[in-house]
């Protein structure tokens, strides 16, 4: 069963001013990647109508290698993200990445949630009525940069790519289900920087993630990526 299709909903606040109903994946979209939203052509179901061969066609190797290097070469990473739903959803805050398999997103309030990858599971936790979901972060969009070998066609799959003057863009499916939803990349060519992805569940809800201030190669603390549960009486 492929990633999209195993969560239920949540609810945030968007921007403190009422609640919105969003997927957990959609809220995990923000685990992927990276500066002005670009909106997403194909859904799911378009995207399988092409040809493997014509798809793949689109992108040469070399710019597959220099993406995979690119991603592969980050250690760390700290930016503020904004998150933006089709269905509504608005939600940011900030993120810390240490490759690989580590990832964290502190949501700024109200809403309640945080994003932990802390090397193996991948975990979904919603402060507000204490309750953790984990994940096996391969299962997880994140898991495609977290991997310490990153891969553009190992497990997954090139269904459109387009360069302009200055961005490189790639959409992705799992191979084993391509079905279950899209993520597509976003990337400053020159110099090279991921700098925002879009991930479409198989209902067609996009979330958007795009990162601000972002900085490579910074000291960031292990107790980031570590996660425990906030007890009542506790502060945090």
């Amino acid at each position: 069963m492929g990633f999209f299709r195993k969560f239920g909903k949540f609810g945030f606040k968007q921007m403190g001013l009422r609640f919105h109903t969003t997927t957990l994946a959609s809220a995990c979209a923000a685990a992927f990647i990276f500066a002005a939203p670009v909106a997403i052509n194909l859904s799911p179901t378009s995207a399988l109508a092409q040809s493997d061969d014509k798809s793949a066609a689109k992108i040469d190797q070399e710019t597959i290698d220099k993406i995979e290097n690119y991603l592969g070469a980050i250690t760390t990473l700290r930016a503020d993200f904004v998150q933006i739903s089709s269905d509504g959803g608005a939600a940011e805050g900030k993120l810390y990445m240490q490759r690989p398999g580590k990832m964290r997103f502190e949501y700024n309030p109200p809403a309640q949630i945080l994003l932990v990858a802390t090397g193996h599971d991948f975990i979904y936790y919603d402060k507000e009525i204490n309750a953790p979901t984990y994940f096996d972060i391969d299962e997880t969009p994140a898991g495609l940069i977290l991997a310490e070998d990153v891969s553009l066609t190992r497990d997954v799959k090139v269904v459109d790519f387009k360069r302009t003057a200055e961005t490189i863009r790639v959409e992705l499916v799992r191979k084993t289900d391509p079905g279950a939803g899209s993520v597509t990349l976003v990337f400053q060519e020159n110099p090279m920087q991921l700098r925002q992805w879009i991930v479409t569940d198989p209902t067609g809800i996009e979330t958007t993630v795009t990162l601000f201030n972002t900085e490579e190669g910074i000291s960031l603390d292990p107790e980031l990526f570590k996660f425990e549960r906030i007890w009542p009486g506790q502060r945090g």
